[in-house]
């Protein structure tokens, strides 16, 4: 089935790009040297298990996973997959409500930490895959729905939050692997009437256009945030799986699936400006500073882009475990190489706003020699 709710949105296309606040005129010139975080990571703590998700607020960064206990000097410390560590030091917060189950995706909005997932209750109150966290205090908010499915995405905007995920109802509504709430008394927008074909994996929030990818027809989507129908505008050709996204510097870059993986920097008209390959599934993507930063559980990375999107490496690969940096004007393979490890690899990538650190979890151990299980943060 293809996407739900396509529409016939006959704005001027300059228009629509501005209002998406992508940007209409040069795209940003990337030239001489791109400033690269360490490929060292800095001391922190870790986890007993997969960190799937973070997101910052201020100097905080708050993680989800299936973790039971962080690694603290050796030694662990109850926090059922939910946790918060102080990013200018990498020590474990206070802060540590109960999920019963894996948490999969998380984004803060005002004092709420709202998060999704396989969990049926947080701190002891009954949510079925869905909850708001007050982040100070831990305190489990007023947020109550059903989700019938596994919500794996979680964006905000326009006064909503949307879910993405393997969800096929909401409190008994059939709904189509997205949904919305109000984020003014957490009640479920039946205005929105955006659906999919399959499973949604990331959503991300730019301008005036919602952005969906995941294993759905199409792959890759830009939805109007207010209803959930399709901006038209945005036609990319994405032929496998996006498992995350980031919109930065007049563009949008995604992680994808498919034979091998591939990073992908679109325009806003959804027109391809480059692809590299690497030899595993890209899972997690940021911007910061002039260059983009993928993870995922591949081993090797092409020096140069390809001609399309399903075209094989034309140079030689190197060895780049599951990290590594691409110039987003080019897609030239960057120096940057942490070495990482792990069957997985890395699952989330986020960039600290406060710090300029650049966060990482997933189901790795360590980085070259230095010991880091599960969580890591990279600074200048």
């Amino acid at each position: 089935m293809a996407l739900a709710g396509t529409s016939r949105w006959g704005m001027v296309l300059t228009g629509v790009l501005a209002l998406a606040g992508i940007g209409t005129g040069t795209p940003p010139a990337f030239a001489g040297s791109i400033p690269l975080v360490s490929p060292t990571p800095e001391s922190t703590v870790g986890f007993d298990g997969v960190v799937y998700a973070s997101t910052h607020v201020g100097t905080t960064v708050y993680l989800g996973g299936n973790f039971t206990h962080a690694i603290v000097g050796g030694k662990p410390v109850a926090r059922k997959r939910l946790a918060a560590v102080d990013a200018r030091t990498g020590k474990l917060l206070s802060w540590a409500p109960l999920a019963d189950d894996t948490v999969m995706a998380l984004t803060a909005v005002g004092a709420t930490l709202y998060v999704t997932g396989e969990f049926t209750a947080v701190g002891g109150a009954p949510r079925a895959g869905l909850a708001g966290i007050d982040l100070k205090t831990g305190a489990v908010g007023p947020l109550r729905h059903t989700v019938k499915g596994t919500g794996q995405a979680l964006a905000a905007a326009d006064g909503r939050l949307y879910l993405g995920g393997s969800v096929t109802a909401v409190d008994g509504r059939p709904v189509r692997n997205l949904a919305a709430f109000r984020l003014d008394g957490g009640a479920l927008d039946g205005g929105f009437r955006g659906g999919v074909s399959g499973k949604v994996r990331v959503l991300s929030a730019a301008g005036s256009r919602l952005y969906a990818g995941g294993d759905f027809k199409g792959h890759l989507a830009a939805l109007r945030p207010t209803d959930g129908q399709v901006d038209t505008s945005f036609r990319p050709a994405t032929p496998y799986g996006v498992m995350a996204l980031t919109v930065a510097a007049g563009r949008v870059f995604a992680a994808l699936a498919g034979p091998g993986g591939r990073v992908v920097a679109y325009r806003p008209d959804g027109s391809l400006v480059w692809s590299s390959v690497t030899d595993g599934d890209v899972q997690a993507i940021t911007y910061r500073d002039g260059a983009v930063y993928a993870g995922g559980h591949f081993t090797t990375a092409c020096s140069g882009p390809s001609r399309s999107a399903t075209a094989w490496c034309p140079t030689k690969q190197r060895s780049q475990p599951k990290l590594a940096a691409w110039d987003p004007a080019t897609g030239r393979l960057l120096s940057w190489n942490p070495r990482s490890n792990g069957r997985w690899g890395v699952l989330t990538l986020s960039v600290n706003p406060a710090t300029s650190a650049i966060t990482v979890g997933g189901d790795f151990t360590a980085f070259g020699g230095t010991g880091r299980p599960r969580f890591a943060q990279f600074g200048s």
